[in-house]
């Protein structure tokens, strides 16, 4: 894959827990997701995953966890942990999507909270106060 195949969607930063499994086997380790894209994913964790394992992703969210599967397709070695980029298996994610593009606003959400009112809220603080305030007018 060349870098303009990478970047053929935008990429949304982020920086949510997740949850993988690799072939079926989970990752016990704090994993965390740093973009997302229509396509796929990029995320950090401390085991090295190799290049064209299937993997499945949890993200937490709530009582709810958002579930997609997708193929590893690159792994980098950052000295302390490993980049991993993710491209999704089933091109019929629509929901998933729609639930990262709201991952997206809440956390863009946490940072406005943090800059204009001075309160530092957890991922899932900001998740609850967001989905309070603005999930029934996120587009369908």
């Amino acid at each position: 894959m060349n870098i303009d195949e990478m970047r053929e969607y935008i990429r949304h930063p982020t920086d949510i827990p997740i949850k993988c499994s690799v072939q079926n086997t989970p990752i016990d380790e704090p994993s965390r997701m740093h973009n997302v894209s229509n396509s796929g994913l990029c995320f950090t964790a401390r085991t090295k995953i190799t290049t064209g394992s299937n993997i499945n992703i949890k993200i937490p969210l709530n009582d709810t966890d958002i579930e997609v599967n997708g193929v590893v397709i690159w792994c980098y070695d950052m000295e302390n942990h490993y980049e991993m980029g993710v491209k999704f298996s089933d091109e019929k994610t629509d929901f998933a999507i729609r639930m990262i593009g709201q991952l997206c606003h809440i956390e863009q959400y946490r940072n406005d909270v943090k800059a204009n009112e001075g309160r530092e809220l957890t991922s899932e603080e900001a998740s609850r106060e967001w989905i309070n305030k603005f999930a029934d007018t996120f587009p369908e």
